[in-house]
């Protein structure tokens, strides 16, 4: 039985049509897999996800003493939250968490259950995730890039001097290519990933802490955490919160479609540009660890 998405004031859950009653007031009941609206998914540290006009695949957070995310790499204590990045899969019907030691799959991410990464040491933790055509795409700290669950590797900066530690890592809209960014603003770009230009080397007022590409793949955003946005190739500059009041440092970007993007605080502040529609945030809410990224609906 096909499974139906519940919006209600912009959180999604997906669930049996036989629990699905209604709609209810203030809400609607669409198709999973039908509604191609924008939308985006957060992540908190312990793996909690939240929907936003999209449909809920779930989360790595069962319990707390359960979670993937939590305190899972050995070193940084039993109740350190280790889930750091999202990314959705390229048909919008699923989604990869990166938990520093691997990727764990929600939603339709094909075969493979759950794609073990690096060895994890202090020295170069996973940083970032991005999901392929087929599999899925880990980044290290110091530039490793890891292909999973048969994704086609392009290259990597392990074992080339960095000025900056990696921090994130974006795949161009066709999967065939992905750039890494660096916390001095620095960008890599390997296989389709053509580089068109970077704040490494540049002043920052805050250190840069995600990138994401432009729907054309000509081009992405680099953010820092102070709410700076930085445009290069075709991917147009449409403000951001650099100089306005944060109540939480940004930690992740992600880019509409449509056009436009999202910014997210560690809070769950959510912010919109361009032509990309606030949806809604859970930064009033009581939240089990911080916010961590934000995928949106390809």
């Amino acid at each position: 039985m096909r499974p139906w998405i519940l919006t209600l004031a912009g959180f999604s859950m997906i669930c049996a049509a036989l629990t699905c009653q209604a709609p209810i007031a203030g809400g609607t009941v669409i198709p999973a897999g039908q509604d191609q609206s924008p939308g985006y998914w957060l992540l908190t540290g312990y793996g909690s996800t939240y929907a936003y006009n999209t449909p809920y695949f779930g989360a790595q957070l069962q319990t707390v003493t359960q979670s993937p995310c939590q305190g899972n790499d050995g070193y940084l204590g039993p109740d350190y939250p280790t889930c750091n990045a999202i990314s959705a899969t390229q048909d919008g019907q699923g989604y990869w968490v990166e938990d520093r030691t691997g990727a764990l799959p929600e939603g339709d991410t094909g075969s493979c259950d759950y794609a073990t990464g690096p060895p994890i040491t202090p020295v170069a933790p996973g940083v970032g995730i991005a999901a392929a055509p087929v599999g899925v795409w880990l980044a290290t700290s110091d530039g490793g890039v890891f292909s999973l669950c048969g994704a086609s590797f392009h290259g990597s900066m392990g074992g080339k001097p960095l000025n900056a530690p990696i921090v994130g890592m974006a795949p161009t809209p066709t999967g065939d290519g992905y750039w890494l960014v660096g916390s001095d603003g620095g960008v890599f770009g390997f296989g389709s990933a053509t580089y068109r230009g970077s704040m490494g080397g540049k002043p920052l007022n805050a250190p840069v802490v995600g990138i994401a590409a432009a729907p054309t793949g000509d081009g992405y955003w680099e953010v820092a955490s102070d709410g700076g946005v930085f445009a290069f190739g075709n991917a147009a500059y449409a403000g951001s919160m650099a100089g306005k009041p944060l109540n939480a440092p940004i930690v992740g970007i992600a880019a509409d479609p449509t056009g436009g993007y999202w910014l997210v605080g560690s809070d769950g502040g959510v912010f919109a540009f361009g032509g990309a529609p606030f949806l809604g945030s859970p930064s009033n809410q009581p939240l089990d660890a911080p916010v961590v990224g934000i995928a949106a609906r390809p």
